[in-house]
């Protein structure tokens, strides 16, 4: 019997989905991200009471900086502010703390894991948190009244603390339930208190008004899950806005989550283009242009002393891991432009070719 062998292009074929995982960041990996805590600013001391419990905390705006020894930015500027997801943990400032993403609607984000109607619970409890920054949420880094963003962490703790009951909605009252404010003593609490009542008197259940913010357009809100870090220490989780994309045209990928967002620009550009689809690739103004290491879009880091201009591009996703609830309103229409080739599948394309191209001449030569 005589065995026919494939041709050599068939043969080398089979190579090509190794070639496709070679070129893909493993989705598995969860990458973490690394940043140091400065202060809190603006800051009030908040009293308040936990299940009967009476204690005092400090509240306001976390201030963040990615330390220049961080190749990557994971989507955030070098410094950027951050508000707290869980009170009861402790947090000292001039310290390194690590980070995580989750979900923002996991339920043990709001303690309601063990609820029989536990996702449910959770999905509300986040698109509540997704209206609150799409109504009030102010930029730190703007002018905004101090009250106005101490009030804003404490409706933020209302939504994330209160105890879920077994049946219905807990009521969205700072003055009643397990979590609540804590000025008995007081002839009236102070106006950042009384803002954050006002803040969650106005919810209605709507958190499209999200992308109606021009302080949330271009960006999207995440949950940094604390893990330990060097010392074994776990910071408060915090919620927080990152840039959605960075220009560019193709799909954009997840620094810290592995996901693809289909439609999503992933190159950088600061000063000159920039286009990236694992690696980031441009010109401009002396800026360094880099490919995350963790398998994230390229990003563009501009020179020592600059700040990175906010974005003017609405998000064209929902938050990571958010249930499909439709296209929000004025969503823009996803880029179809189509996604060039990594570098490293063209090349091994041309290598298939150029051999079955080798093996077809070969035999031209001794059919003569």
């Amino acid at each position: 019997m005589v065995r026919v062998r494939p041709p050599l292009v068939l043969r080398w074929a089979g190579a090509l989905p190794l070639l496709l995982l070679a070129q893909t960041p493993l989705a598995a990996q969860t990458p973490e991200l690394e940043v140091f805590y400065t202060k809190l600013d603006p800051k009030e001391q908040f009293h308040y009471k936990w299940k009967g419990k009476e204690t005092t905390t400090p509240a306001g705006v976390f201030r963040w900086e990615v330390p220049n020894t961080e190749f990557g930015t994971n989507g955030f500027d070098r410094n950027f502010t951050g508000y707290c997801a869980e009170v009861l943990v402790p947090i000292q400032p001039n310290k390194t703390y690590k980070f995580k993403v989750n979900s923002i609607h996991s339920p043990e984000n709001y303690g309601v894991q063990d609820h029989p109607n536990a996702d449910r619970v959770a999905a509300r409890r986040a698109k509540q948190i997704q209206e609150l920054f799409g109504r009030h949420y102010q930029d730190p880094l703007k002018e905004a009244k101090s009250d106005d963003l101490v009030a804003f962490q404490l409706a933020l703790w209302e939504l994330i603390q209160e105890t879920e009951p077994a049946e219905g909605e807990p009521k969205l009252d700072l003055f009643a339930g397990d979590f609540q404010a804590d000025y008995s003593n007081c002839e009236e609490p102070p106006a950042f208190v009384l803002r954050a009542q006002e803040y969650l008197d106005s919810l209605t259940g709507d958190e499209r008004v999200y992308y109606e913010n021009p302080d949330t357009r271009g960006r999207e809100l995440i949950r940094l899950k604390g893990v330990p870090n060097a010392e074994g220490e776990v910071a408060q989780s915090q919620f927080a806005l990152r840039f959605a994309g960075g220009g560019g045209t193709g799909s954009l990928q997840r620094p810290l989550t592995g996901e693809m967002i289909p439609g999503a620009g992933s190159g950088g550009s600061g000063g000159g283009s920039g286009a990236g689809g694992g690696a980031g690739i441009g010109t401009g103004n002396g800026a360094l242009i880099t490919g995350n290491p963790l398998g994230g879009s390229g990003q563009v880091f501009p020179p020592p002393g600059t700040t990175t201009p906010p974005s003017t591009t609405p998000p064209i996703f929902p938050p990571i891991g958010a249930p499909p609830t439709g296209t929000p309103p004025n969503t823009p229409t996803p880029l179809t432009t189509p996604v060039p080739a990594p570098a490293g599948l063209i090349l091994g394309a041309l290598a298939i070719c150029a051999l079955a191209t080798r093996e077809i001449y070969s035999r031209l030569r001794k059919t003569k």
